[in-house]
């Protein structure tokens, strides 16, 4: 092992063979900083580069470094950074960041610097144990606290790791990274980071936050959103939009909503399904205003035109909660009340090959079937099309999807039209191949012809809904069993 040697210059630092190691994901740098999976390192590297304009962490020169502590400290040194925000909510009492309301006489951009840099040059002790964050380094002979480093407990405080200990081992580079963390962090009812992989999607993510810092010298509010998910989704609209699909193949996003400070320590973590990633990237890029259409769909009340950005930065959205908790969102798809498919064709199947799963050609084949069905209910009046429509719409139980098809073969037959509806077969395909759930199964058809229809048909439905309008209504279906 190496003895522990002279303090040395950042410069030296970043030129010192011995910091060339590999990262936790095999790959060589050549700099001081590398990613390390971390969400809290992860967005303080985030801050560097961004401050730097760089891409990665091997680009990264001492005089980066340098401006990046130097733009840190002027604003850590003011009030509404210390006592408003650091103290108040990320790392309480930090004596790194001169936070403690009892520092705030000697606290200036100068002492604060002369801390950042300090962690830079300190020695490392052959005898500590690596560091949990990095695992390249050595940690600091102590454990850090909460103080510096959020959620790791002090004292009888537990933290939110599996071992229980009061603190962490960790290194002083992990440690100063962490410093840098809350240029980039949103700032919500609680703090926000947006851990994403590839890494390069950090600095699409938290670009913002940046950009919102140097307009204000405060932190950003993301917009003024109070519920992490919404502005989530708004950001994946904005960047899905300059994405490929493909770029996102194998991202990963978590979104980290905590609060770190002397009344305790709370988080939750919200992953986001690769496969929603995808489709949300693909709605903002082919058919915007059908996903907002579809998102409008899951308020409790539909806002007006006025209200849609407060709902969007205040209320919970049930096609948000549906899509991170992996249910189904194809009933959004649709609007029964305005009879009107929510999006393009193309978004739907998107969704249901790459999100629910299911094969291209069973899409085709629903399709194909919601299309002879069209082809009957176009040649019928308008207030039997309405009717026929409603009898399909109002289908909650299996026998009463059954029923409809039975009308339209016989619709069929009495207009004259050649050809079957379907075959015993597709029949059988139709109720049952749709999902391992009988119930979910035919559910989702309905859901499937229900947009078809609407989609081909919207017009004459309005229509004849408003020409039926007053009128009294028959019941649609017979008892019987399921």
């Amino acid at each position: 092992m190496k003895e522990i040697g002279e303090e040395k210059t950042l410069e030296e630092f970043l030129t010192d063979p011995g910091t060339q190691e590999h990262s936790a994901h095999g790959e060589n740098h050549s700099s001081l900083f590398t990613w390390t999976g971390h969400p809290f390192t992860d967005a303080g590297l985030t801050a560097l580069l961004l401050l730097s304009g760089k891409e990665k962490p091997e680009e990264l020169t001492e005089k980066d470094v340098e401006n990046a502590v130097e733009f840190a400290s002027r604003l850590y040194a003011r009030k509404e950074w210390s006592s408003g925000y650091i103290h108040a909510m990320m790392l309480p009492n930090s004596g790194i960041l001169m936070a403690n309301p009892s520092m705030s006489k000697k606290r200036t951009s100068e002492a604060i610097k002369a801390n950042l840099l300090a962690l830079l040059s300190e020695p490392e002790d052959p005898n500590a144990p690596i560091c949990e964050i990095c695992g390249r380094r050595h940690a600091r002979p102590k454990p850090v606290y909460r103080s510096d480093f959020p959620l790791v407990g002090t004292g009888g405080v537990p933290n939110y790791f599996p071992s229980g200990k009061d603190g962490a081992n960790i290194c002083s580079h992990c440690l100063f990274l962490a410093q840098m963390m809350p240029l980039v962090a949103y700032r919500l009812s609680r703090v926000l980071v947006i851990h994403a992989y590839p890494y390069e999607l950090m600095l699409e993510f938290h670009r913002e936050a940046l950009d919102d810092v140097r307009k204000t010298e405060l932190a950003s509010v993301a917009r003024n959103f109070r519920r992490p998910e919404n502005f989530l989704f708004e950001k994946l609209i904005d960047i899905g939009t300059r994405l490929e699909t493909g770029r996102l193949e194998n991202a990963s996003i978590t979104l980290y909503s905590f609060v770190n400070n002397n009344q305790g320590q709370e988080v939750d973590v919200i992953y986001i399904p690769n496969p929603v990633l995808r489709f949300v990237a693909f709605a903002a890029r082919v058919d915007r205003k059908g996903w907002n259409n579809i998102v409008t769909m899951g308020w409790r009340r539909r806002p007006s035109g006025d209200e849609v950005e407060e709902f969007k930065r205040r209320y919970p959205n049930d096609v948000y909660a549906r899509l991170l908790s992996g249910k189904s969102i194809l009933p959004y798809f649709i609007d029964p009340h305005s009879r009107r498919a929510n999006s393009k064709w193309r978004l739907l199947s998107f969704y249901c090959s790459e999100v629910l799963g299911l094969d291209k050609d069973a899409l085709e084949f629903v399709k194909g079937v919601a299309d002879r069905i069209v082809e009957t209910l176009e040649k019928l009046p308008d207030n039997k099309l309405s009717k026929r429509v409603r009898e399909l719409e109002r289908a909650e139980k299996l026998y009463q999807f059954e029923g409809f098809f039975i009308r339209v073969e016989k619709d069929r037959q009495e207009l004259g039209i050649p050809g079957a509806l379907m075959s015993f077969d597709d029949f059988a395909r139709i109720l049952t191949s749709y999902g391992e759930d009988l119930n979910v199964s035919w559910k989702t058809v309905k859901s499937l012809l229900l947009f078809r229809i609407y989609e081909r048909l919207h017009d004459r439905l309005m229509k004849a809904s408003l020409e039926g309008a007053g009128e009294p209504e028959e019941e649609e279906f017979e008892e019987g069993e399921e």
